[in-house]
């Protein structure tokens, strides 16, 4: 049995009177293996556990989801400083999503100048807001109880 595959003239002629089909538009994008890298991973368990149900732990915070720039037509530089970098976790009141306390995993990479200069930036824009910064040095564990006196003190001492 032979299917024939010629649409003939009909076919083509009435083909350009009827609609086209879209492109459909393929995207480069990927899921990623790990949302969070081990070290992350390793401290927001810890976290978790330390605050419990007092507050709710974002993860991988953009700045610009955290702070406005006022006068975003004057400031337009601002904006795009923070448009691009986040914090590692970001702890807010449960009641309300309001940020209580950014926290940020200090690794190897804090000695690089560009890193020291971006940390120097991000910790004015801190102060600058009124919301307190944690900096926590990675490690292969950590205290539970250390944690939880180091946020206390950070919370409270900011107020």
């Amino acid at each position: 049995m032979t299917i024939n595959t010629n649409p003939g003239c009909l076919a083509s002629i009435l083909s350009i009177f009827s609609p086209k089909k879209p492109i459909k538009t393929i995207y480069p994008y990927e899921l990623r293996n790990e949302f969070l890298s081990p070290a992350e991973l390793s401290f927001y368990k810890v976290l978790e556990d330390v605050i419990k149900d007092k507050l709710i732990v974002q993860c991988k915070v953009r700045l610009s989801d955290i702070f406005y720039v006022a006068q975003p037509n004057r400031n337009i530089r601002y904006s795009n400083s923070i448009n691009q970098k986040h914090i590692d976790f970001l702890l807010c009141n449960p009641k309300n999503m309001k940020p209580i306390l950014g926290i940020e995993l200090d690794d190897s990479s804090r000695s690089r100048p560009s890193r020291q200069q971006r940390d120097s930036f991000v910790n004015e824009i801190f102060v600058a807001a009124k919301l307190p910064l944690l900096h926590v040095k990675v490690k292969h564990s950590y205290n539970s109880q250390e944690l939880f006196d180091q946020i206390k003190l950070a919370v409270t001492t900011s107020r």
